[in-house]
């Protein structure tokens, strides 16, 4: 096992065994989080509640995920479809290729009517499964109490952040382990060891720590 796989390991432990004692702390339960990656369903699991949010158990690579978040209504209710692995417009990029696990999960493909995005569904074993969760989902998203989270994973750049800075939501949180703009940018870095040219899973916070009190920022919303 990779240090990194030891310390999600761990971290779930703590994570799910303390989510009735974090989940007495929130104000309300009904809030949704969009994500780049399993943050968000991290998050769930850590106070032990439903998911409710689409952006689960997923990730997107980081240009297509900001274009999800530019009309993220128009794609919410855009048409999902599936693609064969290797039609994947990311299959070079070694945040895809590299990875063991390319090949096991539905890769798919988001429509809001102008643009295509693509969905990488990692934690799930069928086309089927992917779209009847999705569709679920999606239903349950409160629009009143959304919180947007994004990092520097998955081909992420200066040009990402800044787009990512700029959009117009009210509640939005970016991981980082850089320092992309200055020190009241807008982001929370956060330090790793060993160091890596991104933030790894296992150091994105939930709960309260050093870096970020999640609760609170929940009970913002």
């Amino acid at each position: 096992m990779t240090y990194e796989g030891l310390r999600l390991k761990v971290l779930k432990y703590w994570r799910v065994g303390l989510a009735d004692w974090r989940k007495k702390q929130l104000k309300s339960t009904d809030f949704t989080i969009i994500s780049n990656n399993c943050w968000g369903g991290m998050i769930y699991e850590s106070y032990n509640l439903p998911k409710e949010s689409p952006t689960v158990g997923m990730f997107f690579m980081a240009k297509d995920y900001i274009e999800f978040l530019s009309d993220l209504k128009g794609y919410i209710s855009g048409k999902l479809t599936f693609i064969k692995l290797e039609e994947s417009r990311w299959k070079e990029m070694p945040q895809i290729s590299g990875d063991k696990r390319f090949g096991h999960y539905p890769v798919g493909v988001l429509s809001n009517g102008k643009n295509t995005i693509e969905i990488f569904f990692l934690h799930y074993h069928s086309e089927q499964e992917a779209r009847e969760k999705w569709e679920r989902r999606i239903q349950r998203i409160n629009w009143d109490k959304l919180l947007v989270k994004f990092n520097d994973q998955n081909g992420c750049t200066e040009t990402e952040v800044e787009k990512f800075m700029s959009l117009p939501f009210k509640n939005k949180l970016f991981f980082t382990c850089k320092h992309w703009l200055n020190e009241n940018g807008g982001y929370t870095v956060i330090h790793q060891f060993p160091k890596h040219d991104f933030i790894m899973a296992s150091y994105e916070p939930f709960g309260k720590n050093k870096y970020i009190d999640v609760t609170s920022v929940i009970n913002q919303l």
